[in-house]
Protein backbone atom coordinates (compact mmCIF):
# COMPACT_ATOMS: atom_id res chain seq x y z
CA UNK A 1 0.00 0.00 0.00
CA UNK A 2 2.23 2.69 -1.07
CA UNK A 3 0.33 5.60 -0.31
CA UNK A 4 -0.08 4.92 3.18
CA UNK A 5 2.03 7.26 5.65
CA UNK A 6 2.82 6.95 9.09
CA UNK A 7 1.01 5.89 11.67
CA UNK A 8 -1.40 4.33 9.30
CA UNK A 9 1.04 2.03 8.07
CA UNK A 10 2.03 0.46 11.27
CA UNK A 11 -1.90 -0.15 12.39
CA UNK A 12 -2.47 -3.92 13.51
CA UNK A 13 -5.74 -5.51 13.51
CA UNK A 14 -7.68 -3.38 10.93
CA UNK A 15 -10.56 -4.58 8.84
CA UNK A 16 -9.27 -3.69 5.10
CA UNK A 17 -12.39 -3.43 2.36
CA UNK A 18 -11.13 -3.18 -1.22
CA UNK A 19 -13.53 -1.68 -3.77
CA UNK A 20 -14.79 0.66 -6.65
CA UNK A 21 -17.52 2.56 -7.02
CA UNK A 22 -19.47 -0.24 -8.47
CA UNK A 23 -18.60 -3.27 -6.81
CA UNK A 24 -16.70 -3.88 -3.65
CA UNK A 25 -13.90 -7.21 -4.72
CA UNK A 26 -12.81 -8.28 -0.91
CA UNK A 27 -12.93 -7.80 2.61
CA UNK A 28 -9.72 -8.83 4.75
CA UNK A 29 -9.40 -9.30 8.32
CA UNK A 30 -5.39 -8.20 8.88
CA UNK A 31 -3.49 -8.86 11.93
CA UNK A 32 -0.33 -7.75 11.01
CA UNK A 33 1.08 -4.30 9.87
CA UNK A 34 -1.07 -2.91 7.50
CA UNK A 35 1.79 -1.64 5.47
CA UNK A 36 2.87 -4.80 4.61
CA UNK A 37 -1.28 -5.93 3.12
CA UNK A 38 -0.92 -6.76 -0.20
CA UNK A 39 -4.24 -7.20 -2.60
CA UNK A 40 -5.33 -10.12 -3.99
CA UNK A 41 -4.23 -10.56 -7.63
CA UNK A 42 -7.82 -11.22 -8.52
CA UNK A 43 -8.08 -7.54 -7.88
CA UNK A 44 -5.01 -6.40 -9.77
CA UNK A 45 -6.46 -5.71 -13.07
CA UNK A 46 -9.12 -2.94 -11.69
CA UNK A 47 -8.71 0.66 -10.19
CA UNK A 48 -9.51 0.32 -6.65
CA UNK A 49 -9.71 2.80 -3.28
CA UNK A 50 -9.10 0.64 0.28
CA UNK A 51 -11.44 1.34 3.14
CA UNK A 52 -9.86 0.74 6.46
CA UNK A 53 -11.45 0.10 10.13
CA UNK A 54 -9.70 -0.85 13.12
CA UNK A 55 -11.42 -2.72 15.82
CA UNK A 56 -11.03 -1.13 19.64
CA UNK A 57 -8.64 -3.36 21.78
CA UNK A 58 -11.26 -5.20 23.80
CA UNK A 59 -12.84 -6.49 19.95
CA UNK A 60 -9.33 -7.72 17.99
CA UNK A 61 -10.21 -11.13 18.74
CA UNK A 62 -13.26 -11.20 16.93
CA UNK A 63 -11.45 -9.50 13.87
CA UNK A 64 -12.14 -12.47 11.54
CA UNK A 65 -15.87 -12.84 13.03
CA UNK A 66 -16.64 -9.01 11.81
CA UNK A 67 -14.75 -9.02 8.51
CA UNK A 68 -17.41 -12.22 7.98
CA UNK A 69 -20.50 -10.53 8.81
CA UNK A 70 -19.04 -7.42 7.08
CA UNK A 71 -18.73 -9.73 3.90
CA UNK A 72 -22.15 -10.96 4.02
CA UNK A 73 -23.43 -7.22 4.17
CA UNK A 74 -21.37 -6.05 0.94
CA UNK A 75 -21.17 -9.61 -0.50
CA UNK A 76 -17.61 -8.66 -2.54
CA UNK A 77 -16.71 -10.56 -5.81
CA UNK A 78 -13.79 -12.38 -3.63
CA UNK A 79 -15.73 -14.24 -0.64
CA UNK A 80 -12.82 -15.07 2.48
CA UNK A 81 -13.90 -18.35 4.48
CA UNK A 82 -13.91 -16.64 7.88
CA UNK A 83 -14.65 -19.58 10.77
CA UNK A 84 -16.65 -17.78 13.59
CA UNK A 85 -19.22 -20.32 15.33
CA UNK A 86 -21.12 -19.20 18.18
CA UNK A 87 -20.47 -15.12 17.93
CA UNK A 88 -22.71 -13.11 16.88
CA UNK A 89 -21.68 -9.63 15.20
CA UNK A 90 -24.11 -6.94 15.38
CA UNK A 91 -23.37 -3.83 13.00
Amino acid sequence: MPSLKAPYIYWKDVIVVLENPTKVFVVDAWRDQLGRYKPPSQVSIFKFSYRIGQVDDENTKYLECIAGTLQTKLKPLIQRKYDCKDVVVML
